[in-house]
């Protein structure tokens, strides 16, 4: 990876205002430091065990990743944890304590008020309906929720079959669009689909007034020969697509006219990420920190255009809603 001094002047000129990290690199919160960017960093998943079990330990946490750094850098929110409730699906009650500790302790520090906490979950609580596990009306309750929308594990889902156009939102005719039988919604894309679904997992559980945010949306640019769809024009094609549906603030079914704030995973490809070839190529950016393709933002009316001379990247304008996606 970039050095964090290279990652932050890329943020910079690309006018890139909002972050999330997987980590608490601290070199990286250091380079972030005085750029007002705002940024979500994370409690990894292996450190959810000594903080869910001990105050002192949150606390301490705290102190060291978060005291260390604001206001100087400008951390707005904490992940605690990433899709823990399908990778470690008993670590449920451990998460709540964590959240929980982790509160307690920006509280005490009073920046509870300025830095909220969450945990991000997969799409695939909903669609396997873990949400309405009795475990986890602690984690709906609060200031907001997350979610990982990601349209292409969803159309490898091996519990049905999602139409490609459908999940890249692609224009469809009336008649293959998805109808909820329950409230007669109609839904063009697999994105809206899922932020609703979560809405009404909630909504099952009495939270009504938790906005959510996705924390992850993107698409691969390269797959292996068993990921046909990961391909350069679909990862082109989604991003593109999912930047104007957030920008024209078109909401979903549940929720018209109220834009989904959004993270596009990721900014940079991984060539060192196991797995197969797809996980390597999420990014953007290369490591050199060019653009993987050029998105297709024509007419969106919204963005500023492309240079593609110079190879810089659509942004959101700045003094745009604040509630409109920002780059991830």
């Amino acid at each position: 990876m970039p050095d964090p001094t290279q990652v932050v002047a890329l943020l910079k000129a690309q006018q890139i205002r909002h972050v999330r990290l997987y980590d608490t690199d601290q070199a990286m919160l250091q380079a972030l430091a005085n750029t007002g960017i705002r940024v979500i960093v994370s409690v990894p998943n292996d450190q959810l065990l000594g903080i869910g079990q001990s105050n002192a330990t949150a606390a301490n946490w705290v102190s060291r990743n978060i005291l260390a750094h604001v206001p100087a850098t400008n951390i707005s929110a904490i992940a605690v944890g990433s899709e823990v409730l399908t990778t470690l699906p008993n670590a449920a009650p451990i998460l709540v304590s964590a959240m929980n500790f982790i509160h307690s302790a920006l509280v005490a520090a009073n920046l509870d008020s300025h830095i909220k906490v969450s945990t991000p979950h997969s799409s695939s609580i909903i669609l396997d309906s873990f949400f309405h596990h009795p475990k986890l009306s602690s984690i709906a309750h609060g200031t907001l929720s997350w979610c990982h929308c990601s349209n292409f594990c969803n159309l490898l889902a091996p519990n049905g079959a999602i139409p490609l156009d459908y999940a890249l939102f692609r224009p469809l005719l009336p008649t293959k669009e998805a109808v909820d039988p329950n409230t007669l919604l109609h839904y063009t894309n697999v994105f809206d689909a899922v932020v609703d679904a979560a809405y009404f997992a909630m909504s099952y559980l009495n939270f009504t007034n938790v906005p959510i945010t996705v924390t992850e949306s993107g698409w691969p640019s390269k797959g292996d020969s068993s990921e046909p769809d990961a391909t350069m024009d679909n990862a082109n094609t989604y991003n593109s697509n999912l930047i104007r549906h957030i920008l024209n603030n078109t909401g979903t079914p549940k929720h018209p006219g109220i834009a989904v704030s959004t993270y596009i995973y990721e900014l940079y490809n991984e060539d060192l990420r196991p797995g197969p070839i797809s996980e390597k190529n999420w990014g953007l950016f290369d490591a050199n920190g060019v653009p993987v393709y050029i998105l297709h933002l024509t007419g969106s009316g919204t963005v500023l255009a492309n240079d593609t001379t110079n190879q810089t990247y659509c942004v959101a304008r700045e003094g745009a809603d604040k509630k409109c996606y920002r780059q991830h």
